[in-house]
């Protein structure tokens, strides 16, 4: 074909395809048409073959008569957004793929609580980031392994993160990309057979006795609030995320029990976490039962109010109180609660109880914190270890 029969590109690239026509070439007849590929962004041409079609008609008017009608049921197929190129492909397969995050989070915020969607829009920003900046525009379908290992490298050597930080990047794409397989965008996981690295052992130790009593002594004096939310993690073992969206209304003194809510939840699980005598004592002397209900146990300033306190506040309060008293960094927020759990198993309460009030899956996972170093051993084994 001469440049001077090529279609014009610009006068149908919005309607992503050029006319079928009739045409008679030195093989024969045919009709022909251009239409945008998916994938490549480029006009395609198109033919169908009609000298089978054309010997069954003695009269050539005949013949044009039945081509016509194939060109204007192809033409009405093309002006209604039909492409040849999907009649052996799923449609959803060229979807881009900052369409199918935007799904997937939309789709997740009507399942997880707003805790946990922090942890997938982020994902899906940083991720996003980095496809508009290196493969603007791609399908999902076309994001291979190759790509999804160039992103891990991108975020572990540029952003400088951790073992367990690129483990959570190499998790939440496979979520992902798992959840694109099934709504058919994708037809595999670029990110599935992907070896996660080993993550250090957490750096959090137990918090001995003495120390708790300082703990206690200082919070008494100077942040008696946060004392109670120390004593809820180490007690009553409810995680500091969990702590935040307390109601009064969840607080059940008479039955010496929280209840923590499916919606609060780390396991989406709702439970009862259970109040010993000092806590109760404590909780009493609030006096929760003059303000509304519907107020949460913590607020901006730590006491009741309308809205929960903020997600770092705990934290910074933890780090305040661990500065003053010079504490060493492996001494955590959540130090309290493996200490709690801990002291649990120790003092011989039974570990299905002990994994029902921390709220575990299984038992393996509450067991392993029977194993956590207890500066407390080696005298213990000292002044008790029979001898030979």
């Amino acid at each position: 074909m001469s440049k001077s029969q090529l279609p014009n590109l610009q006068t149908f690239r919005l309607n992503s395809y050029s006319p079928a026509i009739l045409k008679r070439t030195g093989v024969g007849w045919l009709i022909e048409y251009y239409a945008l590929h998916p994938q490549t962004q480029e006009f395609v041409r198109k033919q169908i073959k009609l000298n089978r079609i054309r010997n069954r008609f003695t009269k050539l008017s005949d013949f044009k008569a039945f081509a016509n009608g194939m060109l204007c049921t192809i033409n009405a197929k093309l002006a209604g957004g039909w492409s040849p190129f999907f009649q052996e492909e799923n449609v959803r397969l060229y979807t881009p793929l900052g369409v199918v995050m935007q799904e997937y989070v939309n789709e997740k915020k009507r399942e997880l609580r707003t805790n946990t969607m922090r942890s997938y829009e982020s994902f899906c920003r940083i991720f996003g980031q980095w496809c508009n900046k290196n493969v603007p525009q791609i399908y999902a379908s076309l994001f291979n392994k190759v790509l999804a290992i160039r992103y891990l490298d991108y975020f572990y050597n540029e952003r400088k993160v951790g073992a367990r930080a690129w483990n959570n990047q190499l998790k939440m794409g496979r979520a992902l990309f798992a959840w694109a397989v099934q709504k058919c965008y994708v037809k595999e996981n670029p990110f599935e057979n992907i070896k996660t690295k080993r993550e250090p052992a957490k750096k959090r130790i137990l918090i001995p006795h003495e120390t708790r009593e300082r703990i206690a002594e200082y919070l008494l004096e100077n942040n008696p609030p946060f004392l109670t939310v120390c004593k809820l993690v180490f007690t009553s073992l409810i995680r500091p995320k969990e702590i935040r969206f307390i109601q009064l209304k969840h607080v059940k003194l008479q039955e010496r029990a929280i209840i923590i809510t499916a919606d609060n939840a780390k396991t989406h699980n709702q439970r009862y976490a259970a109040i010993n005598g000092q806590l109760l004592d404590y909780l009493l002397d609030l006096n929760l039962d003059k303000f509304p209900q519907d107020y949460y146990l913590f607020s901006s300033d730590l006491s009741p109010g309308k809205k929960p306190c903020a997600h770092s506040r705990f934290g910074k309060e933890w780090d305040k109180l661990r500065k003053a008293l010079q504490l060493p960094a492996e001494m955590q927020l959540y130090s309290l609660r493996d200490t709690g759990i801990n002291n649990l198993l120790k003092a011989g309460i039974d570990p299905l109880t002990v994994m029902q009030h921390a709220d575990h899956h299984d038992l393996s996972m509450t067991t392993r914190y029977a194993n956590h170093a207890d500066p407390e051993l080696t005298r213990k084994i000292f002044e008790n270890a029979p001898e030979f």
